[in-house]
């Protein structure tokens, strides 16, 4: 299908598959140890990917949601999602933060938290979920910064890099006011705990706990001011990365299943009609995804509503390909010395972020012109 790509976007990719033949040699070695894909992320770092979501007028190279081009994180995030889901999101999350530093931060304040990232490959990590048995973040004002003490739990990358967007944080003397907090990993009082991470799929996509006890934090490194209107609907605008994943992840499946039922000639009837569905379904979710990506430089409401029908599609689509994939490909796939049952744990771990029907609750809400929220959780 001719998804009218632009030559840079077209471009893209082909860099990105450049890279994913490694990539996906090693994923198998990252997954058994529970280790972060170093290797994938120097890779990524030297096609100047790690400053892909920062502003091209601040030397990268104008991706993300804000950004210029916002389908080019999305395609990129799709395509390095069909060989190591896990690799994704660590490149998902890390400009993420990179996009806010865009947006936010000051000249110095940039220079200062990307340097680690430009010297040596550094991740930057973001979290603002919290354990449901620990009490709120919170930060006192003190002179020349603020106080902060509370624990924050899948910090993506926290143990790949230095500094940490520490988001959710409410003001101790006025809960209702919220921080945004960038924190360095070496500080005192700050300790990062990846020994936590050992979930069933996403094992090299390493999210650890962060605890912060009495840590300091000056007033050069509040990323945001409290009610700067700018500083919204930030989750509403992470739907579209998410569910870049899964699709990516359902077309790594459905990839590897037709090369394999191609090498035994297994072209029955049967499969053949699956894998015609399975086609069908993965083109229309591409499609949306595309279109809500594209529609960030139209209209922001509009494209985060697009946002939800594409995670919800995009999810749908890609339990479709696990379930008809495996019944297609049969037991044999599942052994351990091919990637298929990896991708299917990853796949599985990953799109439970946030429930599928809170989106579509979300869009049917619009439709209703009732009142609704695209950051909403639960």
């Amino acid at each position: 299908m001719n998804f009218q790509l632009t030559e840079a976007q077209q471009q893209l990719i082909q860099c990105i598959r450049h890279l994913t033949p490694a990539m996906a040699e090693r994923a198998d070695r990252y997954d058994r140890a529970y280790e972060a894909p170093l290797e994938d992320i120097a890779d990524l770092n030297r096609e100047g990917l790690l400053l892909a979501n920062l502003d091209k007028r601040l030397g990268g190279l104008g991706f993300g949601v804000d950004g210029e081009d916002p389908l080019a994180f999305v395609l990129a995030i799709e395509h390095l999602a069909m060989v190591n889901p896990s690799t994704a999101h660590c490149f998902q999350v890390h400009n993420h933060v990179v996009q806010m530093m865009s947006i936010f931060g000051s000249e110095e304040q940039r220079k200062r938290w990307l340097a680690p990232t430009v010297e040596h490959a550094a991740l930057l990590a973001g979290v603002g979920s919290e354990p449901k048995d620990a009490p709120p973040t919170a930060g006192r004002i003190v002179p020349g910064g603020i106080r902060v003490n509370g624990v924050k739990n899948y910090a993506t990358n926290a143990s790949m890099g230095e500094w940490i967007l520490i988001g959710n944080v409410a003001e101790a003397d006025n809960p209702r006011v919220r921080l945004r907090l960038m924190i360095n990993r070496n500080w005192p009082g700050v300790r990062v705990d990846d020994s936590i991470w050992r979930p069933m799929g996403m094992r090299a996509c390493v999210s650890p706990t962060v605890y912060m006890e009495d840590c300091f934090v000056p007033d050069e490194d509040v990323v945001v001011q409290p009610q700067d209107p700018r500083d919204a609907d930030w989750l509403g605008k992470f739907h579209v990365a998410f569910a870049s994943n899964y699709i990516g992840a359902a077309r790594g499946i459905y990839d590897w299943i037709v090369g394999y039922l191609r090498q035994r000639s297994m072209a029955d009837a049967i499969r053949t009609l699956r894998l015609g569905e399975l086609k069908a379904s993965l083109d229309a979710a591409r499609l949306l995804l595309y279109e809500a990506a594209g529609h960030f430089k139209i209209d922001t409401q509009q494209a985060m509503l697009l946002g939800c029908e594409a995670k919800w599609m995009a999810k749908n689509t890609l339990v479709q390909v696990m379930h008809s994939g495996a019944e297609l490909a049969g037991s044999t796939a599942f052994f351990e010395k091919y990637p298929l049952e990896r991708i299917y744990r990853d796949g599985q771990l990953h799109m439970l972020h946030n429930r599928i029907d809170v989106v579509a609750s979300t869009v049917g809400a619009a439709e209703l012109g009732a009142e609704y929220d695209v950051n909403r959780e639960r």
